[in-house]
Protein backbone atom coordinates (compact mmCIF):
# COMPACT_ATOMS: atom_id res chain seq x y z
CA UNK A 1 0.00 0.00 0.00
CA UNK A 2 2.46 2.34 1.00
CA UNK A 3 5.05 1.27 -2.32
CA UNK A 4 1.60 2.44 -4.36
CA UNK A 5 1.66 5.19 -2.73
CA UNK A 6 4.67 6.23 -3.20
CA UNK A 7 4.28 5.27 -7.18
CA UNK A 8 1.67 7.48 -7.43
CA UNK A 9 3.36 10.30 -5.88
CA UNK A 10 6.16 10.09 -8.35
CA UNK A 11 4.02 9.99 -10.88
CA UNK A 12 2.38 13.03 -10.21
CA UNK A 13 6.14 15.23 -9.39
CA UNK A 14 7.12 14.06 -12.76
CA UNK A 15 3.98 15.10 -14.73
CA UNK A 16 4.10 18.71 -12.71
CA UNK A 17 7.67 18.94 -13.75
CA UNK A 18 7.15 18.15 -17.87
CA UNK A 19 4.00 20.20 -18.13
CA UNK A 20 5.70 23.84 -17.78
CA UNK A 21 8.78 22.52 -20.85
CA UNK A 22 5.49 21.69 -22.72
CA UNK A 23 4.46 25.25 -22.51
CA UNK A 24 7.68 26.64 -23.04
CA UNK A 25 7.93 24.10 -26.75
CA UNK A 26 4.77 25.64 -27.83
CA UNK A 27 6.08 28.92 -26.96
CA UNK A 28 9.29 28.79 -29.12
CA UNK A 29 7.57 26.90 -31.73
CA UNK A 30 4.67 29.09 -32.55
CA UNK A 31 6.06 31.50 -34.96
CA UNK A 32 7.19 29.44 -37.52
CA UNK A 33 3.51 27.58 -37.81
CA UNK A 34 2.05 28.73 -40.58
CA UNK A 35 -1.38 27.87 -39.05
CA UNK A 36 -1.73 28.51 -35.26
CA UNK A 37 0.72 31.20 -35.26
CA UNK A 38 -0.81 33.11 -37.85
CA UNK A 39 -2.07 35.68 -35.40
CA UNK A 40 1.56 36.40 -34.22
CA UNK A 41 3.21 36.27 -37.62
CA UNK A 42 0.88 39.20 -39.27
CA UNK A 43 2.40 41.80 -37.32
CA UNK A 44 5.75 41.04 -39.21
CA UNK A 45 4.59 42.96 -42.38
CA UNK A 46 6.90 44.96 -41.23
CA UNK A 47 8.90 42.94 -43.54
CA UNK A 48 6.74 43.95 -47.08
CA UNK A 49 7.55 47.26 -45.99
CA UNK A 50 11.36 46.84 -45.74
CA UNK A 51 11.33 44.36 -48.10
CA UNK A 52 11.51 46.28 -51.68
CA UNK A 53 9.36 49.68 -50.77
CA UNK A 54 11.69 51.37 -48.96
CA UNK A 55 14.19 50.17 -51.96
CA UNK A 56 12.09 50.98 -55.01
CA UNK A 57 11.04 54.67 -54.04
CA UNK A 58 14.70 55.38 -54.26
CA UNK A 59 15.36 54.78 -57.20
CA UNK A 60 12.55 56.20 -58.61
CA UNK A 61 14.28 59.00 -56.59
CA UNK A 62 17.12 59.15 -58.15
CA UNK A 63 15.61 59.12 -61.22
CA UNK A 64 13.53 62.26 -61.05
CA UNK A 65 16.45 64.64 -61.32
CA UNK A 66 16.54 63.66 -64.92
CA UNK A 67 13.96 66.01 -65.44
CA UNK A 68 16.11 68.34 -64.03
CA UNK A 69 18.45 67.45 -66.93
CA UNK A 70 16.48 68.06 -69.98
CA UNK A 71 16.19 71.66 -69.33
CA UNK A 72 19.77 71.86 -69.10
CA UNK A 73 19.61 70.64 -72.39
CA UNK A 74 17.42 72.67 -74.17
CA UNK A 75 19.83 75.64 -72.20
CA UNK A 76 22.90 74.05 -74.40
CA UNK A 77 22.21 76.01 -77.45
CA UNK A 78 22.62 79.15 -75.89
CA UNK A 79 26.00 78.44 -75.16
CA UNK A 80 26.63 77.32 -78.68
CA UNK A 81 25.32 81.13 -79.53
CA UNK A 82 28.04 82.49 -76.98
CA UNK A 83 30.46 83.81 -79.84
CA UNK A 84 34.25 82.21 -78.77
CA UNK A 85 34.70 80.73 -82.23
CA UNK A 86 37.48 82.23 -83.64
CA UNK A 87 37.28 84.32 -87.03
CA UNK A 88 38.10 81.24 -89.55
CA UNK A 89 40.34 83.45 -92.09
CA UNK A 90 42.36 84.37 -88.72
CA UNK A 91 42.81 80.82 -87.98
CA UNK A 92 43.87 79.42 -91.63
CA UNK A 93 47.21 78.34 -92.29
CA UNK A 94 49.75 81.35 -92.82
CA UNK A 95 51.66 81.23 -96.11
CA UNK A 96 51.47 77.69 -96.61
CA UNK A 97 51.35 76.77 -100.42
CA UNK A 98 52.17 80.65 -101.33
CA UNK A 99 54.63 81.33 -104.04
CA UNK A 100 58.44 82.84 -102.71
CA UNK A 101 58.27 86.06 -101.83
CA UNK A 102 59.00 88.57 -104.95
CA UNK A 103 59.97 91.65 -105.65
CA UNK A 104 57.01 93.96 -105.96
CA UNK A 105 56.15 96.52 -108.46
CA UNK A 106 53.60 98.87 -108.53
CA UNK A 107 50.70 98.84 -111.30
CA UNK A 108 51.20 101.69 -113.81
CA UNK A 109 48.44 104.16 -114.18
CA UNK A 110 46.19 104.42 -116.73
CA UNK A 111 45.45 106.19 -119.66
CA UNK A 112 42.93 109.06 -118.55
CA UNK A 113 40.82 109.31 -122.21
CA UNK A 114 40.62 107.89 -125.44
CA UNK A 115 37.88 105.51 -124.52
CA UNK A 116 34.32 103.99 -125.83
CA UNK A 117 32.70 106.65 -123.74
CA UNK A 118 35.19 109.59 -123.43
CA UNK A 119 37.48 109.11 -119.93
CA UNK A 120 36.32 105.23 -119.56
CA UNK A 121 35.00 102.62 -121.40
CA UNK A 122 31.18 102.16 -121.73
CA UNK A 123 29.51 100.31 -119.64
CA UNK A 124 29.29 97.15 -122.28
CA UNK A 125 33.16 97.78 -123.27
CA UNK A 126 34.55 94.59 -121.39
CA UNK A 127 37.69 95.07 -123.94
CA UNK A 128 38.16 98.83 -122.99
CA UNK A 129 38.21 97.84 -119.38
CA UNK A 130 40.63 95.37 -120.12
CA UNK A 131 42.89 97.77 -121.67
CA UNK A 132 42.62 100.51 -118.99
CA UNK A 133 42.55 98.60 -115.85
CA UNK A 134 46.40 97.97 -115.01
CA UNK A 135 47.69 95.37 -112.71
CA UNK A 136 51.19 94.77 -111.22
CA UNK A 137 53.57 92.65 -113.12
CA UNK A 138 53.02 89.17 -112.28
CA UNK A 139 49.37 89.61 -111.90
CA UNK A 140 46.08 88.79 -114.31
CA UNK A 141 43.19 90.90 -114.95
CA UNK A 142 39.75 88.96 -115.27
CA UNK A 143 35.77 90.06 -115.44
CA UNK A 144 33.41 88.34 -113.39
CA UNK A 145 30.12 89.44 -113.90
CA UNK A 146 27.92 92.64 -113.39
CA UNK A 147 25.99 93.57 -110.42
CA UNK A 148 22.27 94.66 -111.11
CA UNK A 149 23.06 98.59 -109.53
CA UNK A 150 25.57 100.05 -107.85
CA UNK A 151 27.48 97.87 -104.98
CA UNK A 152 28.19 98.81 -102.07
CA UNK A 153 30.32 96.20 -99.99
CA UNK A 154 31.67 92.82 -101.26
CA UNK A 155 32.05 89.14 -99.39
CA UNK A 156 32.33 85.86 -99.68
CA UNK A 157 29.52 83.01 -98.46
CA UNK A 158 30.34 79.63 -97.06
CA UNK A 159 29.18 78.57 -100.74
CA UNK A 160 32.33 80.19 -102.08
CA UNK A 161 30.23 82.78 -104.18
CA UNK A 162 30.69 86.77 -103.77
CA UNK A 163 27.56 88.65 -102.33
CA UNK A 164 26.77 92.08 -102.62
CA UNK A 165 24.49 94.82 -100.80
CA UNK A 166 23.64 96.52 -104.19
CA UNK A 167 21.45 99.90 -104.24
CA UNK A 168 19.13 99.18 -106.81
CA UNK A 169 17.96 102.83 -107.44
CA UNK A 170 20.46 105.12 -106.57
CA UNK A 171 17.73 108.03 -106.26
CA UNK A 172 15.79 106.61 -103.67
CA UNK A 173 18.44 104.19 -102.00
CA UNK A 174 16.77 101.28 -102.26
CA UNK A 175 18.60 98.02 -102.31
CA UNK A 176 18.93 94.17 -101.83
CA UNK A 177 21.57 91.31 -101.26
CA UNK A 178 22.61 89.73 -104.23
CA UNK A 179 25.35 86.60 -105.26
CA UNK A 180 27.30 86.20 -108.15
CA UNK A 181 26.93 83.28 -109.83
CA UNK A 182 29.84 81.29 -111.73
CA UNK A 183 28.39 81.73 -115.27
CA UNK A 184 28.38 85.60 -114.04
CA UNK A 185 25.08 86.20 -113.66
CA UNK A 186 23.18 87.61 -110.19
CA UNK A 187 20.59 86.10 -108.35
CA UNK A 188 18.80 88.52 -106.12
CA UNK A 189 19.13 86.95 -102.75
CA UNK A 190 17.57 89.14 -100.00
CA UNK A 191 15.43 92.46 -99.92
CA UNK A 192 14.25 95.29 -99.34
CA UNK A 193 16.45 97.93 -97.58
CA UNK A 194 17.52 101.25 -97.50
CA UNK A 195 20.67 102.28 -98.09
CA UNK A 196 22.77 98.73 -96.99
CA UNK A 197 25.89 98.37 -96.58
CA UNK A 198 28.13 96.22 -94.61
CA UNK A 199 27.28 92.54 -95.02
CA UNK A 200 29.26 89.80 -93.16
CA UNK A 201 28.62 85.93 -92.47
CA UNK A 202 29.10 84.79 -89.34
CA UNK A 203 31.35 82.03 -89.15
CA UNK A 204 30.65 78.15 -89.53
CA UNK A 205 27.41 79.26 -90.58
CA UNK A 206 25.48 80.70 -93.60
CA UNK A 207 23.71 82.94 -91.50
CA UNK A 208 24.20 86.73 -93.06
CA UNK A 209 23.85 89.73 -91.29
CA UNK A 210 23.05 93.26 -93.07
CA UNK A 211 23.74 96.82 -92.08
CA UNK A 212 21.08 99.51 -93.44
CA UNK A 213 18.53 102.20 -92.59
CA UNK A 214 15.36 101.66 -91.74
CA UNK A 215 14.28 104.72 -93.17
CA UNK A 216 15.77 107.03 -95.90
CA UNK A 217 17.36 109.34 -93.40
CA UNK A 218 16.78 107.50 -90.33
CA UNK A 219 16.90 104.73 -87.79
CA UNK A 220 19.98 102.75 -88.17
CA UNK A 221 19.54 98.85 -88.61
CA UNK A 222 21.79 95.46 -87.81
CA UNK A 223 19.55 92.74 -89.69
CA UNK A 224 20.01 88.74 -89.87
CA UNK A 225 18.71 86.61 -92.75
CA UNK A 226 18.96 82.90 -92.18
CA UNK A 227 18.39 81.38 -95.73
CA UNK A 228 14.55 80.37 -96.79
CA UNK A 229 13.50 82.96 -93.80
CA UNK A 230 12.45 86.82 -94.31
CA UNK A 231 15.60 89.78 -92.71
CA UNK A 232 15.12 89.91 -89.22
CA UNK A 233 15.82 92.81 -87.57
CA UNK A 234 18.35 92.47 -84.30
CA UNK A 235 18.76 96.26 -83.81
CA UNK A 236 16.98 99.06 -85.39
CA UNK A 237 17.92 102.30 -83.42
CA UNK A 238 21.49 102.74 -84.36
CA UNK A 239 22.88 106.32 -85.13
CA UNK A 240 22.02 107.48 -88.36
CA UNK A 241 22.53 109.66 -90.94
CA UNK A 242 23.92 112.61 -92.02
CA UNK A 243 22.01 113.10 -95.15
CA UNK A 244 20.80 110.38 -97.51
CA UNK A 245 23.93 109.65 -98.37
CA UNK A 246 26.88 109.89 -95.59
CA UNK A 247 27.30 108.40 -91.97
CA UNK A 248 25.32 105.12 -91.24
CA UNK A 249 26.06 101.98 -90.35
CA UNK A 250 28.45 100.76 -92.21
CA UNK A 251 31.10 97.81 -92.64
CA UNK A 252 30.67 94.77 -90.37
CA UNK A 253 33.13 91.99 -89.75
CA UNK A 254 33.32 89.19 -86.80
CA UNK A 255 36.12 89.43 -84.79
CA UNK A 256 38.17 86.88 -83.08
CA UNK A 257 35.89 86.68 -80.19
CA UNK A 258 33.04 85.76 -82.40
CA UNK A 259 31.12 89.12 -81.37
CA UNK A 260 30.28 91.19 -84.65
CA UNK A 261 31.64 95.11 -85.06
CA UNK A 262 30.03 97.67 -86.99
CA UNK A 263 31.30 100.69 -88.02
CA UNK A 264 28.91 103.62 -87.56
CA UNK A 265 29.35 107.69 -89.03
CA UNK A 266 29.16 110.60 -87.02
CA UNK A 267 25.35 112.38 -87.30
CA UNK A 268 27.44 116.10 -87.84
CA UNK A 269 29.70 116.78 -90.26
CA UNK A 270 32.25 118.18 -87.49
CA UNK A 271 30.39 118.32 -84.34
CA UNK A 272 28.11 121.89 -85.53
CA UNK A 273 25.24 122.26 -83.67
CA UNK A 274 21.76 121.29 -84.46
CA UNK A 275 20.58 124.15 -82.11
CA UNK A 276 22.93 127.15 -82.39
CA UNK A 277 20.32 129.09 -80.35
CA UNK A 278 21.09 127.05 -77.38
CA UNK A 279 24.39 124.84 -77.87
CA UNK A 280 27.53 126.08 -79.41
CA UNK A 281 28.33 122.10 -80.46
CA UNK A 282 26.43 119.44 -81.31
CA UNK A 283 26.16 116.61 -78.29
CA UNK A 284 28.25 113.51 -79.66
CA UNK A 285 25.88 110.19 -78.90
CA UNK A 286 27.77 107.55 -77.29
CA UNK A 287 27.12 104.58 -79.84
CA UNK A 288 28.01 107.80 -83.21
CA UNK A 289 31.57 107.99 -84.43
CA UNK A 290 32.69 104.95 -83.46
CA UNK A 291 33.17 101.13 -83.78
CA UNK A 292 30.60 99.03 -82.09
CA UNK A 293 30.81 95.30 -80.66
CA UNK A 294 27.35 93.46 -80.96
CA UNK A 295 26.99 90.25 -79.73
CA UNK A 296 24.99 89.02 -82.79
CA UNK A 297 21.84 86.97 -80.70
CA UNK A 298 21.30 89.67 -78.20
CA UNK A 299 22.19 92.68 -79.97
CA UNK A 300 23.93 93.55 -77.26
CA UNK A 301 25.73 96.40 -77.74
CA UNK A 302 29.08 98.71 -76.37
CA UNK A 303 31.18 101.68 -78.41
CA UNK A 304 34.61 99.83 -78.99
CA UNK A 305 36.32 102.99 -80.03
CA UNK A 306 35.53 106.43 -80.55
CA UNK A 307 36.24 109.27 -83.01
CA UNK A 308 36.01 108.31 -86.32
CA UNK A 309 33.93 110.24 -87.99
CA UNK A 310 32.35 107.88 -90.78
CA UNK A 311 34.16 104.47 -90.54
CA UNK A 312 33.33 102.77 -93.54
CA UNK A 313 35.23 99.34 -93.67
CA UNK A 314 36.45 96.92 -90.73
CA UNK A 315 38.80 94.04 -91.15
CA UNK A 316 41.19 91.97 -89.26
CA UNK A 317 44.26 90.40 -90.11
CA UNK A 318 45.55 86.84 -89.85
CA UNK A 319 47.10 87.77 -86.61
CA UNK A 320 44.16 89.68 -84.97
CA UNK A 321 45.14 93.33 -85.90
CA UNK A 322 41.92 95.29 -86.23
CA UNK A 323 41.53 98.05 -89.29
CA UNK A 324 39.65 100.43 -90.52
CA UNK A 325 39.40 103.10 -93.34
CA UNK A 326 37.96 106.34 -92.56
CA UNK A 327 36.10 109.01 -94.38
CA UNK A 328 36.62 112.71 -93.58
CA UNK A 329 34.97 116.09 -93.59
CA UNK A 330 33.60 117.81 -96.10
CA UNK A 331 35.94 119.69 -96.39
CA UNK A 332 38.37 117.33 -97.60
CA UNK A 333 40.39 117.15 -94.29
CA UNK A 334 40.91 113.59 -92.18
CA UNK A 335 40.63 110.63 -94.68
CA UNK A 336 42.44 108.35 -93.17
CA UNK A 337 43.90 104.47 -92.48
CA UNK A 338 43.50 103.44 -88.83
CA UNK A 339 45.01 100.60 -86.86
CA UNK A 340 41.96 99.68 -84.00
CA UNK A 341 42.24 99.36 -80.53
CA UNK A 342 39.68 98.70 -77.71
CA UNK A 343 38.98 101.81 -76.01
CA UNK A 344 41.01 103.91 -78.49
CA UNK A 345 39.50 107.40 -79.69
CA UNK A 346 40.89 108.70 -82.60
CA UNK A 347 40.10 112.50 -82.20
CA UNK A 348 36.80 113.64 -84.20
CA UNK A 349 35.02 115.67 -84.09
CA UNK A 350 38.09 117.53 -82.49
CA UNK A 351 40.24 118.42 -85.63
CA UNK A 352 41.22 121.73 -85.20
CA UNK A 353 44.60 120.51 -85.76
CA UNK A 354 43.71 119.81 -89.42
CA UNK A 355 42.24 123.10 -90.06
CA UNK A 356 38.93 122.51 -89.13
CA UNK A 357 38.38 125.84 -87.13
CA UNK A 358 34.16 125.31 -86.87
CA UNK A 359 35.38 122.04 -84.66
CA UNK A 360 35.04 122.08 -81.14
CA UNK A 361 38.56 122.26 -78.49
CA UNK A 362 39.65 118.84 -77.52
CA UNK A 363 39.31 117.85 -73.65
CA UNK A 364 42.38 118.24 -72.17
CA UNK A 365 41.98 114.89 -70.61
CA UNK A 366 41.19 113.23 -74.02
CA UNK A 367 44.22 110.90 -75.69
CA UNK A 368 44.13 110.65 -79.47
CA UNK A 369 45.46 107.47 -81.44
CA UNK A 370 47.61 109.04 -84.41
CA UNK A 371 46.97 108.08 -87.95
CA UNK A 372 48.11 105.15 -89.07
CA UNK A 373 47.93 106.50 -92.73
CA UNK A 374 46.82 109.70 -93.55
CA UNK A 375 44.91 109.85 -97.54
CA UNK A 376 45.03 113.09 -99.40
CA UNK A 377 41.89 114.82 -98.93
CA UNK A 378 39.10 113.76 -100.90
CA UNK A 379 40.72 110.14 -101.83
CA UNK A 380 37.20 108.73 -100.15
CA UNK A 381 38.75 105.57 -98.70
CA UNK A 382 36.20 102.91 -98.50
CA UNK A 383 36.93 98.84 -99.23
CA UNK A 384 39.36 97.38 -97.01
CA UNK A 385 40.82 93.61 -96.54
CA UNK A 386 43.98 92.04 -95.12
CA UNK A 387 45.18 89.49 -97.67
CA UNK A 388 45.02 85.55 -95.74
CA UNK A 389 45.04 83.63 -98.94
CA UNK A 390 47.78 81.73 -100.44
CA UNK A 391 47.58 82.52 -104.12
CA UNK A 392 49.73 85.59 -104.08
CA UNK A 393 53.29 85.70 -102.99
CA UNK A 394 53.74 84.72 -99.32
CA UNK A 395 55.86 88.74 -98.45
CA UNK A 396 52.01 89.59 -99.77
CA UNK A 397 50.53 87.60 -96.87
CA UNK A 398 48.79 89.98 -94.16
CA UNK A 399 49.27 93.02 -96.60
CA UNK A 400 46.01 95.24 -97.04
CA UNK A 401 44.14 96.42 -99.62
CA UNK A 402 42.06 99.95 -99.42
CA UNK A 403 39.85 101.04 -102.35
CA UNK A 404 40.25 105.07 -102.81
CA UNK A 405 36.88 105.49 -104.65
CA UNK A 406 37.28 109.54 -105.92
CA UNK A 407 37.56 110.47 -108.99
CA UNK A 408 40.76 112.75 -108.06
CA UNK A 409 44.18 112.01 -109.28
CA UNK A 410 45.03 110.18 -106.24
CA UNK A 411 42.74 107.72 -106.54
CA UNK A 412 40.10 105.73 -108.29
CA UNK A 413 42.39 102.50 -107.66
CA UNK A 414 43.32 99.96 -104.83
CA UNK A 415 46.37 100.47 -102.60
CA UNK A 416 48.46 98.41 -101.55
CA UNK A 417 50.02 98.33 -97.81
CA UNK A 418 52.70 96.18 -96.09
CA UNK A 419 51.67 96.04 -92.73
CA UNK A 420 55.76 95.68 -91.84
CA UNK A 421 56.04 99.19 -93.64
CA UNK A 422 52.60 100.57 -91.08
CA UNK A 423 54.66 99.19 -87.83
CA UNK A 424 58.11 101.01 -89.31
CA UNK A 425 56.51 103.99 -89.79
CA UNK A 426 54.22 104.50 -86.28
CA UNK A 427 57.73 104.42 -84.93
CA UNK A 428 59.36 106.51 -86.82
CA UNK A 429 56.81 109.04 -87.77
CA UNK A 430 57.64 109.20 -91.18
CA UNK A 431 53.75 108.93 -93.55
CA UNK A 432 53.36 105.81 -95.22
CA UNK A 433 51.89 105.83 -98.95
CA UNK A 434 50.06 103.21 -100.40
CA UNK A 435 51.52 101.19 -103.74
CA UNK A 436 49.47 101.52 -106.48
CA UNK A 437 48.05 97.75 -107.23
CA UNK A 438 44.62 98.09 -109.08
CA UNK A 439 44.48 101.53 -111.29
CA UNK A 440 42.43 102.83 -114.02
CA UNK A 441 38.90 101.49 -112.15
CA UNK A 442 35.87 104.42 -112.08
CA UNK A 443 34.96 104.32 -108.43
CA UNK A 444 36.38 101.35 -106.78
CA UNK A 445 34.09 100.36 -103.86
CA UNK A 446 35.23 97.22 -102.09
CA UNK A 447 37.64 94.24 -102.42
CA UNK A 448 37.94 91.16 -100.72
CA UNK A 449 39.78 87.88 -100.89
CA UNK A 450 38.27 84.87 -103.05
CA UNK A 451 38.69 81.48 -102.32
CA UNK A 452 41.43 80.64 -104.61
CA UNK A 453 43.31 83.69 -102.91
CA UNK A 454 42.75 86.05 -105.94
CA UNK A 455 42.08 89.66 -104.62
CA UNK A 456 38.23 90.73 -106.01
CA UNK A 457 37.79 94.35 -106.77
CA UNK A 458 33.85 95.93 -107.52
CA UNK A 459 33.24 99.18 -108.96
CA UNK A 460 30.09 101.13 -108.14
CA UNK A 461 29.36 103.39 -111.19
CA UNK A 462 28.54 100.18 -113.41
CA UNK A 463 28.92 97.76 -111.03
CA UNK A 464 31.22 95.38 -112.66
CA UNK A 465 33.54 92.71 -110.52
CA UNK A 466 37.20 92.32 -111.35
CA UNK A 467 39.61 89.82 -110.27
CA UNK A 468 43.16 89.88 -110.15
CA UNK A 469 45.43 86.57 -110.08
CA UNK A 470 48.86 86.01 -109.36
CA UNK A 471 50.34 84.19 -112.48
CA UNK A 472 54.06 84.65 -111.60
Amino acid sequence: MNSRFLLILCLALLIAACAPQQQAFQATVAPTDIGAAAPVYSPTPTLTATATLTVTPSPTATVTPTPTLTPSLTSTPSPTFTPTQPLVTLTAPAREGAPRAVLNRPADLAPTAGWSCGDFPCEDDIDGFMARIQVPPGYQLDHLGQFPGQPMQIVYGPDDRLYATVLEDGATRSGAVYMLNADGSTTRYAGDFFSPVGLAFQPGTDVLYVSSRRLPEKDGALWRIVPGDAPEIVLDDLPCCYGLIDNQPNGIVFGPDGYLYLGIGGLTDHGESLVPASAAYAEIQPLEAAILRIQPHTGAVEAFARGLRNPYDITFDATGQFYATDQGLVSGQGDRLLVVEAGAHFGWPYWRTRGCEGCPVKPANLDVVPDAVSFLPYSIPRGLVAYTGTQFPQNMFNNLFVTLWNGTDDAQRVVRFDPLALARADSSGEPVEGEPFVTGLIRPVDVAVAPDGSLVVADFIYGHVWRVSYTG
